[in-house]
C-alpha cells in the first residue's frame, strides 16, 4: 500500500491539473516558471516585463518535473521580452506542454504600462494574453487494446486573460494579478468551468543592495512573496535571490504545494547567460521525484538609461578584450559588418552541426530500434516454429490438453468481455439514471420558480388591491373631512350672521330709547319752561 500511495497523489494532483471541465482534453493554463525572478518573469505577473527591468532578453527554457515518474510533466518556452520604452514593457512566448498523452501548445502576448506617481512612485498595468491548443498526442499512446476514453478526447483551442498590476516605490513592489479570469473554449463554444488554476494572486518584492566590501560589495538582494488564492486551495511561496556584480547570481525559494527549490546562475559572456533551478517535493509529493529547469538567455543591451529600471554593471566569465581609457577621444573598437556576419554564419553553422549531429543520433537510435524490433521478431517466429514442431511432435492427450487450455482461456476471455460490457451497460444506465435525476430536477427547480413567481405575482396583486383600498378608504375620509369642515363654516358664517343682525337691531332699540327719551326730556324741558313762563306771567300781573 506504501508504493501505491505516490502514484495515487500523483494522479490526483494530474486529474485536478488536466480536468478544466467536463469537456475531454481539455487542460487548465498554467505556465511552471516559479522558481526564479531573472527571466520569464511576466509570467508571474504581466507587469513584470516592465518593473524594475533595464534591458530585453530572449530565452529558450526546459523545465522536467518530477523525473522519477515515467512521461512526467515537461514544458519548452521561448520567449521574448523586456523594456522597451521609458513607460511600455512587452513580451511575446512560445511554449509546448507534455502531460504523458497529452500536449500543449500556444503563446503568450504581454503588455505592460507605466503611469508615473512621482519620482519614486510607479504605478504599472499590464496583461497576458494566453491562447493554446490541448489534445491527445497519439505517438506517445501505447496500448494493446481500444480505450474508448481515449476516442473522446478532441483538441481543443482556448484563450485565457490574465491581467495585473503594480504599485512601486524605492525598495518595494506591491501587485495583483487575476490568473485565468477569463477561459473561454473555442471548440465548444463555452467559458471554462471549475478551472483548478483560476485564481486571484497577490504579491510583494523587496529590492536592495549590499553595502559591504569584498566579493559580496553592491550585490543587489530580492525577496519576493505571493499568494494564490484559488478555489479549493491556497498557495503560499517566496524567493530569496542575490545578484552579485561578478555576474553570479543564486536564489532559494520555497512553495506550499511544490516545494523547496534553489538555483544559480551566471554570465557566460556580456550578453549571454544561462541558470538552472533545482525543486524538491516534500511531504505526500515527495515521491514524484524532483524537478528541472535549464534556461539559456540573451541580454540585448539597451544604451538608455530609464527610470525605474534594475540595471547595474555586471561581469562575466568570458571578458572582453576591451580596456576603458580614461581619455575622452579612446572609444571601444566597434566590430565590423564583415566580422558580425562571420560570427552570425559561424553561429548558423555550429547550430546546423548540432542539428547534424542530433539527426545522426536519431537516426541511429531508430536504426538500432527497427534492427532491434527485427532481431525480437525473428526470435518470436523462431520460438513459434518450434513451438509448432513441438506441438506436432506431442501425444493427443497433450493437444487435447492445450486444446482444453485454449478453450478455457477463450472462455475466460469470453466471460471477461460480457463482464466488461455488463459493466459498460451498468455505466451507461447508471449515467442515464444521473441524466434523469438531473432533468427531474431541474424540472422541480423550474415548476418551483413558476410557483415561487406565481404566488409572488398573487402576492403583488393583493398588495395592489389592498392600497387601492386603503387609497379609496383615504379619499373618503379626506372628502368627510372636507364636507364636514364646508358644513362647520357655513354654521359658523350663518351664526356670524344672526349674531350680527341682532346686534343691529339692539343697536337700533338702543338709538330708538335713546331717540324716545331725548324727546321726553326735550318735551318735559318745554313744558317747564311754559310752566315758569306761566308763573311768571302771573307774577306780574
Amino acid at each position: 500500500m506504501k508504493k501505491l500511495m505516490p502514484y495515487m497523489f500523483f494522479t490526483i494532483f494530474f486529474v485536478q491539473h488536466i480536468v478544466a471541465q467536463n469537456e475531454d482534453g481539455v487542460v487548465a493554463f498554467q505556465l511552471p516558471v516559479r522558481n526564479g525572478l531573472r527571466f520569464n518573469k511576466f509570467n508571474i505577473n504581466p507587469t513584470f516585463s516592465f518593473v524594475r527591468e533595464q534591458n530585453k532578453y530572449i530565452s529558450i527554457t526546459n523545465k522536467r518535473e518530477w523525473v522519477g515518474f515515467t512521461d512526467a510533466p515537461q514544458t519548452y518556452l521561448f520567449s521574448y521580452n523586456g523594456r522597451f520604452k521609458e513607460n511600455i514593457g512587452a513580451g511575446v512566448s512560445l511554449f509546448q506542454q507534455n502531460y504523458g498523452v497529452m500536449t500543449t501548445f500556444g503563446g503568450v502576448l504581454n503588455m505592460a504600462y507605466n503611469a508615473v506617481i512621482s519620482r519614486n512612485q510607479n504605478l504599472t498595468f499590464g496583461i497576458n494574453l494566453g491562447a493554446y491548443s490541448s489534445g491527445l498526442n497519439e505517438g506517445n499512446v501505447v496500448i494493446n487494446f481500444d480505450d474508448p476514453s481515449l476516442q473522446n478526447i478532441q483538441s481543443n483551442t482556448v484563450i485565457s486573460i490574465n491581467p495585473g498590476i503594480n504599485y512601486g516605490t524605492t525598495f518595494l513592489d506591491f501587485g495583483v494579478s487575476l490568473n485565468n479570469i477569463v477561459a473561454y473554449n473555442f471548440t465548444t463554444s463555452k467559458m471554462l468551468e471549475d478551472n483548478p488554476e483560476q485564481s486571484i494572486q497577490g504579491h510583494i518584492m523587496y529590492t536592495g543592495y549590499m553595502d559591504s566590501r569584498g566579493f559580496f560589495d553592491e550585490s543587489k538582494f530580492t525577496a519576493f512573496a505571493r499568494t494564490e488564492l484559488k478555489k479549493e486551495t491556497t498557495v503560499v511561496s517566496g524567493i530569496v535571490m542575490l545578484t552579485v556584480p561578478k555576474g553570479i547570481w543564486g536564489q532559494v525559494g520555497y512553495n506550499t504545494l511544490y516545494g523547496a527549490s534553489g538555483g544559480i546562475g551566471f554570465n557566460i559572456t556580456n550578453t549571454i547567460a544561462v541558470e538552472y533551478n533545482y525543486e524538491k517535493a516534500i511531504g505526500d509529493l515527495a515521491s514524484f521525484g524532483s524537478s528541472h529547469e535549464l534556461t539559456l538567455a540573451y541580454k540585448f543591451k539597451d544604451n538608455n538609461r530609464f527610470l525605474y529600471s534594475g540595471d547595474d554593471d555586471e561581469e562575466a566569465l568570458l571578458k572582453s578584450n576591451k580596456r576603458k581609457s580614461s581619455s575622452s577621444n579612446r572609444k571601444p573598437k566597434a566590430k565590423t559588418a564583415a566580422q558580425i556576419e562571420a560570427e552570425r554564419a559561424k553561429r548558423i553553422e555550429a547550430a546546423a552541426q548540432r542539428k547534424a549531429e542530433a539527426e545522426a543520433k536519431a537516426e541511429q537510435r531508430r536504426i538500432a530500434a527497427a534492427k532491434a524490433k527485427e532481431e525480437a521478431e525473428a526470435k518470436r517466429l523462431e520460438l513459434e516454429a518450434q513451438q509448432k514442431r513441438k506441438v506436432e511432435q506431442t501425444s493427443k492427450a497433450e493437444q487435447e490438453r492445450l486444446a482444453a487450455e485454449a478453450k478455457s482461456k477463450a472462455e475466460a476471455e469470453a466471460e471477461a468481455k460480457r463482464l466488461a460490457q455488463e459493466r459498460a451497460e451498468a455505466e451507461a444506465a447508471a449515467a442515464k439514471a444521473e441524466q434523469e435525476r438531473l432533468a427531474a430536477e431541474a424540472k422541480s427547480k423550474a415548476e418551483a420558480e413558476a410557483e415561487a413567481k406565481r404566488l409572488a405575482q398573487e402576492r403583488a396583486e393583493a398588495e395592489a388591491a389592498a392600497a387601492k383600498a386603503e387609497q379609496e378608504r383615504l379619499a373618503a375620509e379626506a372628502k368627510s373631512k372636507a364636507e364636514a369642515e364646508a358644513e362647520a363654516k357655513r354654521l359658523a358664517q350663518e351664526r356670524a350672521e344672526a349674531e350680527a343682525a341682532a346686534a343691529k337691531a339692539e343697536q337700533e332699540r338702543l338709538a330708538a330709547e335713546a331717540k324716545s327719551k331725548a324727546e321726553a326730556e326735550a318735551e318735559a324741558k318745554r313744558l317747564a319752561q311754559e310752566r315758569a313762563e306761566a308763573e311768571a306771567a302771573a307774577a306780574k300781573a
